[in-house]
């Protein structure tokens, strides 16, 4: 690093002083003023241009002011668009707010009414299946006793009806009776 550092100040041409090795230790400070002869030669070149940046012109005060100005233009037009930018990616934000809880609100109606549409497919698919199986049928008892086993709409129903009523005293011993181990006047 040190020797590309020798390197680029000999070939830019900077004076002897950058071209020595630095100092190992941190307290040694050294400074550098190069010598120009442009300074004492010429008082107007010395107004017009800046010993230290030969190619750099100075400027007048009124260009400096104009210059300021421009740049306080340019630093206030991006910092509109910036809060413009902010105001828009806000906007959105509420918008997309105020969607999802429309949509949160909406949501459980949709999914019922989705379920009920899900079921009755499903139930019209069946019983098109189901015709379809039974007008393959030659005899009609077949294709009622085929109806009767898949379709619920063509099965028989039946309820129990308990003779003895509940919570009764004869229900307590029917209990009573089938919980024991007795049979008869013997247990097991």
């Amino acid at each position: 690093m040190q020797e590309r550092m020798q390197l680029l100040a000999i070939r830019t041409g900077y004076p002897e002083v950058f071209n020595r090795p630095r100092r190992s230790t941190p307290m040694s400070v050294t400074a550098v003023v190069p010598a120009s002869s442009q300074l004492g030669s010429s008082s107007i070149r010395a107004v017009s241009r800046d010993s230290s940046y030969p190619y750099h012109q100075r400027r007048a005060p009124e260009e400096m002011a104009e210059f300021s100005r421009l740049c306080e233009q340019r630093v206030a037009l991006t910092r509109e668009k910036e809060i413009q930018v902010q105001r828009q990616a806000m906007a959105a934000e509420q918008e997309r707010q105020a969607r999802s809880q429309l949509a949160g609100e909406a949501a459980p109606a949709q999914a019922v009414q989705r379920l009920r549409e899900r079921r009755d497919k499903q139930r019209r698919a069946a019983e098109a299946e189901l015709e379809a199986l039974v007008d393959q049928q030659d005899s009609s008892l077949e294709a009622m006793n085929i109806a009767r086993m898949l379709s619920p709409r063509f099965q028989e129903r039946m309820e129990f009806a308990p003779s003895v009523a509940k919570y009764s005293a004869e229900e307590e011993r029917v209990k009573q009776l089938l919980s024991s181990t007795r049979v008869g006047s013997y247990y097991q």
